[in-house]
């Protein structure tokens, strides 16, 4: 029966990682069109590696290593493509694109993708580009900002298809302690400043201490694949700020749900952001959240309706935002509860059906 091919690099635990298990988990084996994944690279979270494969559908890890250019790798995904009858593949990032891209060479199929964030159709040369518009079929845009981009270079059958998340999971998180001393925040996200915006976080609470406010922050997250570097800055910076007794760094979590339920204030303080998959989470979870008006943020939060947005890149306002929602429970709770009903327009079953519903149409017109 012809199938639909799950492509992604790694799975390790990130974003894009989380969404596609999520998806695996919606889609009911037996039910719709066959899914199939595959994981390319040796980059593996044993306990997602387990989630993946529990899900019931089809699916192979490769191990390759990063940078192998042996062919037994893109060999033994032509022979999974022809086993399963594949005649879509979803890549789900710029690796696995490639590898898609490779493998239309052997077999006609419609190839599609998913640009998870701004800037990256911005990063590509006029060769990149060429390559993407010949070989990719159609286009994933997560969000307005994402598909503004994609727009202004003339991405081929762009789709709009907002992540989901499953609801119930963060539903049953007891939300028994909220806004006693110390004020508990909580920030969700790759431990990558340069986009995620630890230190403009750290600044923050920095300053809100100074005001008199007994804050702490955990940092649920982990640094890029060999990036060995940059958690040690950020703790310097805590130091040089005065607030190292006040931050915590969790690593490697793949359930986010514990430290959502011990927080008070979820903060996303990012620079740049398609979408913000961890905003949804905390809203589903009963958090008040705080992000930068930014990008997919922006598109997500109603300023002081369903969130509360501070101004890019600044921890002064930052600052202002978390002391007066501090001094405001009835306004957080307030907040904390048009979020959790925002949030079930967001539900996984949403985005499984527009995938399905863009998988069904691309397989008919290859």
């Amino acid at each position: 029966m012809a199938s639909v091919l799950q492509l992604i690099s790694s799975l390790t635990v990130g974003g894009s990682e989380r969404l596609l298990i999520n998806f695996a988990a919606s889609c009911t084996p037996g039910a719709g069109v066959p899914q199939v994944f595959v994981v390319i690279n040796d980059c593996v979270h044993p306990d997602l590696e387990a989630e993946l494969a529990g899900a019931g559908h089809p699916v192979y890890f490769l191990r390759r290593a990063p940078g192998n250019r042996n062919p037994r790798i893109i060999l033994t995904l032509l022979n999974i493509i022809r086993r399963h009858d594949i005649r879509a593949i979803h890549a789900h990032d710029s690796g696995a694109k490639h590898f898609a891209m490779l493998s239309k060479l052997y077999r006609p199929m419609s190839v599609g993708t998913t640009i998870h964030n701004t800037g990256i159709v911005q990063s590509w040369d006029r060769v990149k580009l060429r390559l993407h518009q010949r070989f990719v079929d159609w286009n994933i845009a997560i969000s307005a900002a994402v598909e503004r981009e994609c727009q202004a270079v003339s991405l081929k059958r762009l789709f709009k298809v907002h992540n989901g998340i499953p609801l119930h999971p963060f539903r049953t998180i007891d939300r028994a302690r909220a806004f006693t001393a110390p004020l508990r925040l909580v920030n969700v996200a790759r431990i990558y400043p340069k986009q995620k915006g630890q230190d403009i976080l750290i600044k923050a609470l920095a300053i809100c201490v100074a005001e008199g406010l007994d804050v702490r922050c955990n940092f649920v997250g982990s640094p890029p694949e060999g990036d060995s570097a940059t958690v040690g800055s950020l703790k310097a910076l805590a130091i040089a700020e005065g607030v190292a007794d006040r931050i915590r760094f969790v690593f490697g979590r793949t359930d986010v749900r514990e430290p959502l339920g011990e927080a008070d204030i979820f903060v996303l303080p990012s620079r740049f952001e398609g979408f913000g998959l961890v905003l949804l989470e905390a809203m589903a979870a009963g958090l008040p959240v705080i992000a930068s008006d930014v990008d997919g943020p922006a598109e997500l939060l109603v300023d002081g309706s369903n969130g509360i947005k501070f101004a890019v890149g600044s921890e002064r306002d930052l600052a202002r935002k978390i002391m007066a929602l501090a001094a405001r429970p009835d306004l957080a709770a307030r907040l904390a509860a048009i979020g959790r009903e925002f949030v079930t327009e967001f539900d996984i079953a949403h985005m499984r059906d527009q995938y399905f519903g863009i998988y069904a149409q691309m397989m008919k017109v290859s």
